[in-house]
């Protein structure tokens, strides 16, 4: 009996992803795929850009609330999209990924430009400023 497979649309978030999950899975360490896809959005995303827009358009309470919800969609995100199905697929179609290691580097090398980036833009822009 054949089993109904989905088509799923396998995107750079899932390869993110599932690099990590192999990395994970080969040096039996804590960095897996969620936690990984969180550094990247904390970092690369929510620090940077939601955290002084939200400080900046809203009052401390309400930005503060928004941050830490924001804080809390990637794991959600995670839980909902990889399902069994999603990393059937996933293995599926990137089954002899080589040197996962290396892979992680560059996407870590990658989200340290892109928060430092924001953060340049950011000042440049007076989101953020010096206190004196």
């Amino acid at each position: 009996m054949e089993r109904n497979k989905r088509k799923y649309r396998i995107c750079f978030i899932d390869y993110i992803w599932y690099a990590a999950e192999k990395w994970s899975a080969r040096e039996h360490n804590n960095l897996n795929g969620g936690m990984l896809l969180f550094l990247v959005w904390t970092f690369a995303i929510l620090l940077p850009l939601g955290v002084p827009t939200a400080f900046h358009f809203l009052s401390r309470i309400a930005a503060l609330a928004i941050v830490l919800i924001l804080c809390l969609v990637s794991g959600l995100f995670c839980k909902l999209r990889y399902t069994a199905g999603r990393r059937e697929a996933l293995q599926e179609r990137y089954h002899n990924m080589k040197h996962p290691g290396r892979i992680l580097c560059r996407i870590i090398l990658a989200t340290i430009a892109l928060t430092v980036a924001n953060a340049v833009l950011m000042f440049h822009l007076g989101f953020i400023h010096w206190s004196r």
